[in-house]
């Protein structure tokens, strides 16, 4: 049995150490999905996603790279029950960072800390396709295998390497253009 595997039972028994081993491993990639998808609901998407993981845990099989699967396909089923939401009631929580409350950070201080990555995310996200958007951002921040991201869009492995592709086409297309690369 493998590390995984064993923390995987572990968690499943019970044991809050490895259930916490899980959630350290696939919530720093969760929390930027979410943040980069759905930015004014980030932090609710993410606990209900937790809450549903822990739900199903005992009853969740297969090794490392299904259970991060597992875990962005509850993410995508949660942002499309939020997005359903809001269209029917429309209205968008405000982020608690939006609200001014003294004492704390300022925008500027936030948006300094997180530029680089929700910079790079909003880049493509500005510049490509929603569907290679989500492919990209499911290969590099959700840190999928192509056949789990295949699985979580209903999609065939080679049609999710050809999307990734076509994507990071556009995008060196689109550095070069600005010239940020040779």
């Amino acid at each position: 049995m493998d590390g995984f595997d064993a923390v995987l039972k572990a968690a499943q028994r019970g044991d809050e150490w490895a259930v916490a081993v899980l959630y350290r491993d696939v919530r720093p990639r969760l929390a930027r999905f979410l943040e980069v998808r759905e930015p004014k609901a980030a932090e609710d998407l993410e606990g209900e996603v937790w809450l549903a993981v822990a739900q199903g845990l005992a009853r969740f099989s297969g090794g490392e790279e299904s259970f991060r699967a597992w875990v962005f396909s509850i993410a995508r089923r949660r942002m499309a029950d939020f997005r359903r939401t809001a269209v029917r009631r429309a209205t968008f929580p405000a982020p608690t960072e939006e609200l001014d409350r003294p004492g704390a950070p300022g925008p500027e201080a936030i948006v300094l800390e997180e530029l680089s990555a929700d910079a790079a995310a909003e880049f493509v996200i500005a510049t490509l396709p929603a569907d290679q958007a989500e492919v990209v951002l499911l290969r590099v921040l959700g840190g999928l295998g192509v056949n789990e991201v295949a699985e979580i869009l209903d999609k065939r492995p080679g049609t999710v390497r050809v999307l990734q592709h076509r994507a990071l086409r556009r995008l060196h297309a689109a550095l070069v253009g600005t010239g940020v690369t040779r």
